[in-house]
């Protein structure tokens, strides 16, 4: 399974294998190889419910239920929830500037593919799932679906589906994209692999100017790259929300915080150990009754595994409200964060305090809602900054320190207030990328 892990990705060789070093050759003859045991691998996953068991054989470039448009058709590849916020903030830019353009999002998880379900019905779009990157599955892949242009969203750099792409000479672009340093030194050490990668995009667009420095070292590697752009745009993710979400269910609990006279403490995106985290810390604080903590997980499917921590709560997916007899709540749904972070008092955002990389903290500032974070925040590193010095998060390094600044940020102050709108200003100018980001973009389809 440690191989296997390596040829999904040879970017997660760990420090302890970093003596085995892949050439492309390795790299094919590995999921050759392999194959077989990639397909159990992926029946384990339908059995977790991980996969679409109806939809495997794409996971083999095979069986498509959709079939190509006709005309123009951009591949926009996005792994995760996160990644298709930003594919479709970008769909929905160039759609405005070219009518005539059609698009395939390939996604890697079940969530995402229901986002895109549920987001993109009126839409251009197509959504298959990610071949997995045997060249003979990429191959079948580009065959079937004749994409006119590929953008690669965040940092998913799968080796066959970018040079076998590039191979075909079509635009080739990195768009949101960020590598941390330890990826970074570990794809240097696999050089064979990373020249021919890195230097394959005649375009990347980059978060910040320290991911740009890292991209540029990257395809560096490789000579005569001297036409390739690095250009920083920033994450892609946000934009300010035009779609319609359940005010009912946002006004209901404003309600239910009046008439019990709560504040509302929003755990948002949270990830293994983080619910028992916050919920620990709640429940020090001297005022603990005048609170209730809504837990909004990233993966609703873990609600079993809260419950079992946390104990019995209702359940949004059971169609229940916050009770007066419990200080838990349970927003087990997508596509409702706007709504729980309109009602919130305080967020608490998750993927921060373990080693997930932090979630994208624009959405939430968007609101004018106090926001706390915990030290890890390496994925969305440049707005973290920027929203921490502006005041809006706050970020804390242990659970004692959470306690107290919960209590320090309910108690609201005019610096606080000024915090809020700065944020918040920022957080909107950060919402126009998309739009920029698509000006690069087709000019370098259509150069």
């Amino acid at each position: 399974m440690r191989l296997l892990q390596i040829v999904k990705n040879p970017n997660s060789v760990k420090k302890g294998a970093n003596k085995m070093h892949l050439s492309p050759f390795l790299y094919q003859t590995c999921w050759i190889i392999l194959a077989p045991l990639i397909r159990l691998y992926l029946h384990i996953r339908i059995k977790q419910k991980k996969e679409d068991k109806y939809r495997i054989k794409e996971r083999f470039g095979k069986g498509y239920r959709s079939v190509r448009p006709e005309g123009i058709l951009i591949w926009l590849h996005a792994v995760s929830l996160g990644e298709c916020k930003a594919a479709i903030n970008l769909v929905t830019k160039l759609q405005d500037m070219r009518t005539d353009w059609h698009f395939l999002i390939t996604t890697n998880t079940i969530t995402a593919a229901e986002h895109i379900k549920k987001n993109c019905a009126f839409m251009p779009v197509t959504h298959a799932f990610q071949p997995l990157d045997h060249p003979k599955w990429v191959s079948y892949f580009l065959t079937y679906w004749k994409p006119d242009s590929a953008i690669f969203l965040e940092s998913d750099f799968w080796f066959n589906m970018v040079t076998q792409t590039k191979k075909k000479q079509l635009p080739l672009i990195f768009a949101s994209s960020q590598i941390s340093e330890s990826a970074k030194r570990r794809w240097e050490k696999n050089p064979l692999i990373a020249r021919k990668l890195f230097s394959s995009p005649s375009l990347i667009l980059a978060t910040d100017n320290e991911q740009k420095m890292y991209f540029e070292q990257l395809a560096g590697l490789t000579e005569g790259n001297s036409k390739q752009k690095v250009i920083v745009t920033g994450s892609l993710k946000n934009r300010v929300s035009e779609s319609t979400y359940d005010t009912a269910y946002e006004e209901a609990l404003k309600e239910y915080a009046k008439q019990a006279r709560c504040k509302i403490i929003l755990a948002a995106s949270t990830h293994e150990y983080e619910e028992d985290l916050i919920a620990k810390t709640v429940s020090k604080l001297s005022n603990v009754g005048q609170f209730l903590l809504i837990f909004a997980p990233r993966h609703p499917h873990r609600a079993a595994e809260i419950i079992s921590q946390l104990g019995t709560m209702p359940r949004r997916s059971k169609g229940e409200l916050p009770q007066p007899n419990n200080r838990y709540f349970l927003s087990d749904t997508l596509g409702e964060m706007t709504g729980l972070y309109n009602a919130a008092d305080i967020i608490i955002l998750g993927g921060s305090f373990f080693s997930s990389g932090g979630h994208n903290p624009i959405e939430p500032s968007l609101t004018g809602t106090p926001i706390i974070c915990g030290k890890s925040i390496y994925k969305n590193k440049a707005d973290y900054k920027v929203l921490l010095e502006a005041g809006i998060i706050r970020q804390v390094d242990s659970t004692q320190t959470l306690g107290k600044t919960i209590v320090e940020i309910l108690q609201t102050t005019k610096a606080l207030e000024r915090a809020i709108n700065k944020g918040q200003k920022i957080a909107q100018e950060a919402c126009m990328r998309p739009v920029k980001a698509s000006h690069y973009i087709i000019s370098t389809i259509e150069k």
